[in-house]
């Protein structure tokens, strides 16, 4: 799985930033860490996009705004980071991995706005579904973020319910 994460952060960053070979050290290992917290907050988007098993432009343009403002990524390189995040998201069975790089790099402010930036994908489409708000509740559970917070960003994007 980290060989394969590193392939697509080459394919996504440049060979030259990841490393070509692959198979000689796990590249994700030698990738930089904001280049693999962008791979592994992209991924945590896209499966909150997912899990109403349903994708809409307005989620797929909340997404690539968030990447643009977040990571002031060219538009080349927003739809790159989409595209691999989005064949990451639909083969994954755990996000442990990438939960556990964002919680060893992530202080509580930049967690808490990447739980806001999950309910504004949440809420991109006009309705939240009870599946996308228990993907959000187990994401930001397994990134410490406080309740209080969960709720908190939850109303900040638009959700009084």
């Amino acid at each position: 799985m980290i060989k394969k994460l590193g392939a697509l952060l080459g394919d996504v960053l440049g060979d030259s930033i990841v490393g070509g070979d692959t198979d000689a050290v796990p590249a994700l290992a030698n990738a930089p860490a904001e280049h693999t917290l962008r791979l592994a907050c992209t991924v945590l988007m896209f499966e909150v996009l997912r899990a109403d098993m349903k994708t809409t432009p307005a989620e797929l343009d909340t997404v690539r705004r968030h990447l643009t403002r977040a990571y002031g990524l060219d538009e080349t390189q927003t739809e790159q980071l989409m595209r691999h995040s989005a064949a990451e998201s639909a083969e994954r069975v755990s996000m442990h991995d990438l939960v556990r790089a964002i919680n060893r790099e992530y202080g509580p402010a930049q967690k808490r706005a990447l739980v806001k930036a999950l309910w504004d994908v949440a809420y991109a489409d006009g309705e939240l579904d009870k599946h996308e708000e228990h993907t959000i509740r187990k994401l930001a559970d397994w990134l410490h973020v406080p309740h209080r917070h969960f709720i908190q960003t939850k109303h900040e994007a638009g959700g009084d319910n």
